[in-house]
């Protein structure tokens, strides 16, 4: 993992979108997307491309079944332009998502509609961990359903191989699949709802600076040669940063010995709740990794959780015990709504 250097760039984006943020939850326009022909578009990225910079009214991308490996991936808007891309000989299909807001990307169903793409940090097109990723979006009001987004790296488990990278603000996702074994799911920045979503992987594999509510989603860890592995990674690097990950009602299982999480940065702040757990967790359940020093700072957190991977006989010292307050504020929603976006997403 390292640290991505839009950070900036993205939150002046973001702002520019904020004024429009709560209009109505209606769709404007609805844009067919199927590769076997017969819709407006034949590829995902194509049907993004046709979206204006800055839009802000609500469009729909209907995504009808299929795996989108397209013969060969169509020129991306952002950040990849070049006709020599060599991008455009891959055998799968990367989207970016620029900064387009007001998106709905909507499946048929996640186990019949996906999108793959193969790299990793380091490849032969010269990828970081941030331009590895099968799917990427930086616009705000982002709403995706109902699909898988899978990279099938499948090579050295220790390269970083992105499934999606979210760095939009007001980003939600329902009933989604997201497929790795290395840094999957790359919650950079912004305020994210995950629901009802299927997580796979092994190291670091929720992991970013976001602040984000995952909520009846399914953990699932992969056995790979470097157990145990790591389910988050969270980089918050203040006190007053409002970032964080809480984990609302969800279940962790797999086949691979795994930590809860890691700190990425002094303040990392990760919180599970009323989760269950399987004896796939290692009883010392959290890692300081390189900010031994700053485990007073870190909010490393568990609370009602149930199943064998809860027992806290083994747990570090340093895991915090949350009060009554302090975990009202991080479990309910206003945690990452507090001005009412998500009702005003479109359902449909």
């Amino acid at each position: 993992m390292q640290v991505i250097p839009l950070i900036l760039c993205t939150l002046f984006h973001v702002f520019l979108l904020l004024p429009h943020a709560n209009a109505a939850a209606t769709i404007s326009k609805t844009i067919t997307v199927n590769k076997n022909g017969g819709a407006d578009f034949s590829s995902i990225q194509a049907a993004i491309n046709s979206i204006p910079d800055y839009n802000n009214q609500w469009i729909k991308v209907q995504v009808a079944a299929g795996v989108y490996r397209s013969p060969s991936s169509p020129t991306l808007s952002f950040p990849y332009t070049s006709s020599t891309s060599p991008f455009r000989s891959r055998c799968r299909e990367k989207v970016t998502v620029s900064f387009k807001g007001f998106i709905l990307l909507q499946g048929e169903e996640a186990q019949q509609t996906s999108i793959e793409w193969g790299g990793y940090s380091g490849d032969a097109a010269g990828d970081d961990t941030a331009t590895s990723a099968t799917f990427t979006t930086y616009g705000a009001n982002f709403v995706a359903r109902d699909i898988t987004f899978k990279n099938t790296y499948t090579g050295n488990t220790r390269e970083q191989a992105v499934a999606v990278l979210v760095a939009g603000d007001k980003s939600s996702f329902y009933n989604c699949r997201f497929i790795s074994v290395q840094d999957t799911l790359c919650d950079e920045m912004g305020r994210h709802y995950i629901k009802d979503c299927y997580i796979e992987g092994a190291i670091d594999f929720i992991w970013g600076v976001g602040q984000s509510i995952y909520e009846g989603c399914t953990i699932s860890t992969v056995n790979i040669p470097e157990q145990p592995g790591y389910i988050t990674a969270h980089g918050r690097q203040t006190s007053g940063d409002p970032s964080g990950f809480v984990f609302k009602s969800c279940n962790i299982t797999g086949t691979g010995k795994t930590y809860l999480g890691r700190a990425w940065n002094h303040h990392a702040r990760v919180l599970f709740h009323q989760t269950s757990m399987s004896d796939i967790v290692v009883p010392a359940g959290w890692d300081v990794w390189h900010q031994s020093g700053h485990e007073n700072d870190i909010t490393f957190a568990e609370s009602g959780c149930t199943g064998p991977g809860s027992n806290h006989t083994g747990r570090i010292s340093w895991a915090k015990k949350l009060g009554d307050a302090e975990l009202q504020q991080l479990t309910s929603m206003s945690f990452i709504d507090s001005e009412g976006w998500l009702a005003a997403q479109p359902w449909a």
